[in-house]
């Protein structure tokens, strides 16, 4: 009896033990299962505030790549483009290119006029449209992204010849000539403007002293309205005869003065007068002289002697009468002595 007891015990244990044995070392070499996280939740454009459910917004338009200037008082022309922005509603905002007939078309506005208004009666005349049918109260900005309707012309002896935008009612000529990259080194000392518009107090073509324009400074010049032209000739000639170097025709750049065509001559000579004159020839085609300059003086760069010159002007360095006479004696002495006749 003991013993059937004891078989029983040993055979009870052993199954107990074969049944829990692989369950332990399952949980000994098993890794833990992954911790469940909860993703945060995040906001989508379903939640922002006045949009129902199930709705997506509209796509923003493109704006323009650089901030667009501030029109101020500039008057729209056709061809400009606009950047119309709906204030809280970007669905509303977009580019819009002004008409040949001075028009841009907007949802919910229609077609509504532009050209030959200010930026800032756009937008009030956008706002009216949109109140209070659809807007309750519209906040909408308007500026010009590309100004294409307003432009003026630099041609000739510049750097960038071309046509440039007008980006405001109208521009000085100092402020053209600067969009062209200045006139280059060759340039004529004036320039020439053909309105298109013409003026009946001013002559047609408009003749403008390029040297004193920028002289005078960015505040005073003449001012250029859409459709100018501008046009800077190639510089003309000056002349230097008498006791120089190199007597002849030169090219008459800006800021030629006396002293600097004497230069360009190769100096003078050693007969020259210490006076020099100038041969300038008037508007009306007569001849004036300008006589007495003081050479020493000018050479020395007293700009107060130092003229500068004009189209055609003739610069002439008359002989000293004393070094004439005093050279051709040596010469005569020189020979003299050069053939023993002389002791």
């Amino acid at each position: 009896m003991h013993g059937s007891l004891a078989s029983l015990f040993v055979v009870a244990l052993a199954a107990g033990c074969a049944a829990s044995g692989p369950s332990a070392a399952t949980q000994a070499t098993a890794p833990a299962p992954p911790r469940e996280t909860k993703a945060a939740p995040t906001a989508t454009r379903t939640d922002l505030p006045g949009l129902r459910p199930g709705l997506t917004p509209p796509s923003e338009p493109a704006r323009p790549a650089v901030a667009p200037p501030d029109v101020g008082d500039y008057l729209v022309a056709p061809r400009d483009q606009l950047f119309v922005q709906i204030h809280g509603h970007d669905d509303l905002s977009r580019t819009a290119r002004v008409s040949e007939r001075g028009t841009i078309t907007l949802p919910l506005v229609g077609e509504i006029r532009a050209a030959g208004l200010t930026g800032r009666d756009i937008e009030t005349a956008i706002e009216n449209a949109l109140k209070p049918a659809y807007l309750k109260n519209p906040r909408v900005s308007v500026t010009v992204s590309e100004f294409r309707g307003r432009q003026f012309a630099v041609v000739g002896a510049v750097n960038q010849p071309g046509s440039y935008p007008l980006r405001s009612n109208e521009v000085t000529l100092r402020e053209a000539l600067s969009e062209a990259h200045g006139a280059r080194e060759n340039a004529g000392q004036v320039a020439y403007i053909r309105r298109a518009k013409p003026r009946s107090d001013e002559p047609q073509p408009l003749e403008v002293d390029i040297d004193g324009l920028f002289r005078a400074g960015q505040s005073s010049g003449v001012m250029l309205e859409p459709g100018d032209s501008v046009y800077v000739p190639e510089a003309s000639t000056f002349y230097v005869s008498g006791e120089v170097e190199k007597r002849g025709a030169y090219t008459l750049r800006r800021g030629t003065t006396v002293a600097k065509a004497i230069a360009e001559a190769g100096g003078v000579t050693k007969r020259a007068s210490d006076r020099v004159t100038i041969v300038r020839t008037t508007e009306n085609g007569n001849r004036e002289e300008i006589a007495g300059l003081d050479l020493d003086a000018i050479l020395e760069g007293d700009s107060t002697k130092d003229l500068p010159l004009r189209a055609h002007d003739v610069v002439v360095v008359p002989a000293s009468r004393a070094k004439v006479v005093g050279y051709t004696v040596l010469e005569v002495l020189g020979r003299l002595l050069s053939i023993g006749l002389v002791p």
